[in-house]
């Protein structure tokens, strides 16, 4: 089979294509309530105690009777704690509205730091992202420096043996015994090294990663409601700490391009 490529009009852009797989790709699609409504949020929370989704809970309301129907007290919680009790995990009750604007407000921030100082957004998010692996990047570094070492001295080796063999100070069947051994040393470790410089390439791929993320968030600088394209463009997922009443908690935003993303959509753990 010969795939030749672009040779017909598309029915949709390449763009819209890969928006669409990368929507697939989400932790989150969304489930709709009985009037068709999907949350903002929707699937993109996850409990920080438990590792499980939290739900929104839809305590629906009548403004009057017969009327249309309002979301009034709205709140997302720990399915864990839903479904068990405390017992199991300790609520994490926020209301739907507070978590929305937390979250709009981080939006805003890091759209805002894009406007006023574009080459300084871009080293933070760089910066971010190379966290995710710096420490297995500085271990692959080493790794591909003594690897890149060895097969000289592989090299250098085989060679030698040769000429050991050539001059009769070692006999035929131990040079070919040698060499055997040492080319299969060398076939295993220029596969490791490939796959290392492949691994490392990641640094090219977080500069373009950071460039579309300041891409999506240009769109965003004035933005004054949070929408359900705005999260599933631009959040990985959400994590949620457990609620007590007069302290604070923790809340963090994970961001597609500059966070990783979950290993399983099914559970922060």
């Amino acid at each position: 089979m010969i795939v030749v490529k672009n040779t017909h009009e598309p029915i949709i852009s390449q763009e819209l294509w890969d928006r669409v797989r990368e929507m697939e790709q989400s932790v989150s699609q969304g489930k709709r309530n009985s009037d068709g409504y999907v949350a903002n949020l929707s699937g993109l929370i996850y409990c920080q105690d438990c590792g499980n989704k939290v739900r929104l809970c839809w305590n629906n309301t009548r403004h009057q009777r017969g009327g249309p129907r309002e979301f009034y007290r709205h709140n997302f919680n720990c399915t864990s704690y839903l479904k068990y009790g405390k017992r199991y995990c300790p609520s994490h009750y926020i209301k739907m509205k507070e978590m929305e604007r937390i979250v709009l407000e981080d939006i805003r921030s890091m759209a805002s730091l894009v406007a006023k100082d574009e080459e300084g957004a871009r080293k933070k998010f760089l910066a971010r992202k190379a966290k995710n692996h710096e420490e297995k990047h500085s271990v692959d570094t080493k790794k591909l420096t003594d690897g890149k070492y060895r097969l000289q001295e592989l090299d250098t080796l085989i060679q030698n043996i040769y000429e050991d063999k050539v001059l009769g100070k070692v006999s035929e069947d131990v040079a070919m015994k040698l060499i055997a051994k040492y080319e299969a040393e060398q076939k295993e470790l220029s596969a490791e090294v490939a796959e290392l410089e492949e691994a490392l390439s990641t640094i090219r791929q977080d500069e373009e990663d950071v460039e579309l993320f300041i891409e999506r968030l240009r769109k965003y600088n004035d933005v004054q409601e949070l929408t359900r394209e705005m999260c599933l463009e631009l959040i990985e997922y959400i994590t949620l700490d457990a609620y007590v009443e007069g302290q604070p908690r923790n809340i963090y935003i994970y961001y597609k391009l500059i966070d990783e993303p979950l290993p399983d959509k099914r559970s922060l753990f």
